[in-house]
């Protein structure tokens, strides 16, 4: 048996840190679902169960799809999934063997390479496409003297873990628009927490991923800025990834993930308003609501130059000591463009 995966874990904070705990206990022995499985092996079983962390986003709509159209049961794969706050709080489980394959964003990924970390992206995941399908937005309240990214120097701003895609994004268009991104105070707060702290001006602002765009802005928040589209015009906001050690014990039920993927992703596409429905089922959002909102763009190939725009700008707010090629966080098993 291959001895496991050695590694100091590393929290951005408490909040991550309470998380990685709440899933290795509930999910100790099913680290299980995760024990080495060679090709041959894999084949022989009928299903094999794969541990996943994610979030409940319209970003996971392909999964959401596989899940309901049994793609990864075709595969021959069942999802045993944990609902988490995000890559800085799933990065440490899957590190653990707590799970086998989880969600993070492009920044989390690029700061867990640099620590060290073996992560890997498997395949592609959610694309923002500039002046199309904006999911990020930059919040106030409607009577907050904040109009500008100017006006936001010195303010209290939430984003969902500290030092990720969020973060990275929102100092960009500040940046970009005449403020100094610098002066922020940045607070962490889960995204159904944000608007109730925005009203209770607990922070001056927030910057969130859809549906936390149009479901606060339809009642209480003001859209100030779209941070995703000033950085290119295609990005990969965040994906599925795996420690490369596990990916190399289990070549084939990486294919087989990414097969399901694909799916979901191919049908997502000719299926728009269907995999509305599908992420409404999945996430608890009301159906009116995810019909409104910006979702992200799906393709089945990863493209480098969508992962290297993230890694350059978290070398530029010092999120990250060097840069380095996207290609080094991106498994040889993730279809390529």
């Amino acid at each position: 048996m291959t001895a496991p995966l050695k590694l100091n874990l590393w929290f951005d904070d408490e909040l991550s840190r309470r998380a990685f705990l709440r899933v290795a206990a509930g999910l100790g022995v099913a680290a299980a679902a995760g024990p080495a499985l060679g090709p041959t092996a894999a084949r022989a079983q009928r299903v094999t169960r794969l541990t996943l962390g994610y979030m409940k986003i319209g970003d996971l709509s392909p999964m959401f799809i596989g899940l309901d159209k049994g793609f990864f049961r075709g595969e021959g794969l069942e999802l045993n999934l944990t609902s988490m706050v995000g890559g800085a709080a799933i990065g440490p489980a899957l590190a653990s063997g707590a799970l086998n394959v989880g969600w993070t964003n492009t920044v989390s990924m690029a700061i867990s390479h640099v620590k060290g970390l073996d992560f890997k992206f498997i395949c592609n995941g959610a694309l923002n496409k500039k002046g199309t399908n904006d999911v990020f937005g930059v919040q106030v309240l409607r009577d907050s003297p904040i109009r500008t990214a100017k006006d936001l120097e010195g303010k209290t701003i939430a984003t969902n873990t500290l030092n990720n895609v969020i973060t990275v994004a929102t100092r960009t268009w500040m940046d970009k628009n005449g403020g100094d991104s610098s002066t922020l105070k940045w607070l962490e707060i889960p995204f159904p927490q944000m608007e109730p702290a925005l009203r209770n001006r607990q922070i001056d602002a927030f910057t969130a991923v859809e549906p936390f765009v149009t479901v606060p802005s339809s009642r209480t928040s003001r859209v100030i800025g779209h941070p995703l589209g000033e950085m290119a015009p295609s990005l990969l906001i965040a994906s599925y990834f795996s420690t490369e050690e596990w990916i190399n014990r289990n070549v084939d039920l990486v294919k087989r993930f990414n097969a399901a993927i694909a799916k979901g992703t191919e049908y997502h596409n000719a299926n728009k308003e269907e995999a509305r429905e599908i992420i409404a089922k999945h996430t608890g959002q009301p159906k009116e609501i995810v019909q409104k909102v910006a979702l992200p763009a799906f393709e089945v190939p990863i493209r480098d130059s969508d992962v290297q725009v993230f890694i350059d700008h978290s070398f530029k707010y010092r999120l990250i000591e060097r840069r380095f090629a996207a290609a080094e966080i991106i498994s040889k098993l993730a279809p390529r463009a």
